[in-house]
């Protein structure tokens, strides 16, 4: 069995450690239990509904709430005292790439033989962020999509944008305009602002009128949208909404653009959707861009 027991980053953080965890404990038949997504559990169908196919895997013990959330906090905090001393013993086999993968930015293979042996036969606290199997994210990624699948609550939300939005105009694209912890990350780099996002659009929104096709963009961002600072000429789709359907918002785009991140990623992944990052306020965005996620 193995434990997430590492809360880190905001949702599609959370979405994507856990996704690259269930495809391994698919592909190698280990039970997984994540009481690290406890918050965001309500909001998809197979987390609430502790239904995960004929899977050994959950959020919960036993889907017992309480119990779970003990053994989650007392094994972090006692593994933070105790990590340099003990990674294994009789109780549990400790995973800890803080240091070792997630500061130096190394990914770990969770197919490392090692790992899938005790997986198969140990109690395995994995506590990280670098935790990664993309062949096995890429061979089960059906399952994926499956498995964090939105209530449907918030998929008729995102249809009804989504069907106003395309009666509108040809091409909708996705905008997710970072802000807030973005003045920080990376030095700020990815921090833009208002005219470069409209730059960015208006390049897109020429490209198409050249082609005889007309654009609409959704904005979805973690601050408010002033509409004023963007030019007229753009048909803004905006609106204070939940962020589960800005994500899948996203997801149902014919195309997104926005800064690096997980959010857009997952959004990308889960919709089979082309995505372009902008890296830098010069970038100049093209049509043929896009890179098509599968």
């Amino acid at each position: 069995m193995v434990i997430i027991n590492y809360k880190g980053g905001q949702l599609a953080n959370r979405i994507v450690l856990f996704s690259h965890f269930i495809a391994n404990s698919i592909e190698h038949n280990y039970a997984l239990v994540n009481p690290e997504f406890d918050e965001f559990e309500p909001y998809f169908i197979s987390t609430s509904t502790k239904h995960f196919d004929s899977y050994p895997i959950g959020v919960n013990f036993n889907n017992n709430y309480l119990k779970t959330q003990l053994i989650r906090r007392t094994a972090r905090i006692f593994t933070d005292v105790t990590h340099q001393l003990f990674t294994r013993t009789s109780l549990y086999v400790l995973y800890r790439i803080f240091k070792t993968h997630d500061k130096q930015q190394l990914v770990y293979d969770l197919n490392n033989s090692a790992f899938v042996k005790d997986a198969q036969t140990k109690m395995v606290l994995a506590q990280g962020w670098q935790f990664r199997d993309p062949e096995n994210f890429n061979k089960h990624a059906e399952k994926l999509r499956q498995f964090f699948t939105p209530l449907q609550q918030y998929a008729d939300e995102v249809l009804a944008i989504i069907t106003a939005a395309k009666a509108q105009a040809v091409i909708v694209y996705g905008v997710h305009i970072r802000r807030g912890d973005y003045a920080r990350y990376e030095g700020g780099k990815y921090f833009f602002t208002d005219e470069v996002y409209a730059d960015k659009m208006m390049q897109l929104l020429a490209q198409n009128k050249a082609i005889g096709k007309t654009s609409a963009f959704i904005i979805c961002s973690n601050e408010p949208v002033i509409k004023e600072n963007y030019p007229d000429e753009l048909l803004l789709i905006t609106g204070a909404r939940h962020f589960i359907t800005d994500l899948y918002l996203l997801a149902a785009c014919d195309g997104i653009i926005g800064p690096p991140s997980t959010f857009s990623g997952w959004a990308s992944f889960y919709g089979k959707v082309p995505l372009r990052y902008i890296q830098s306020k010069e970038d100049v965005i093209c049509l043929g861009d896009y890179l098509k996620v599968v």
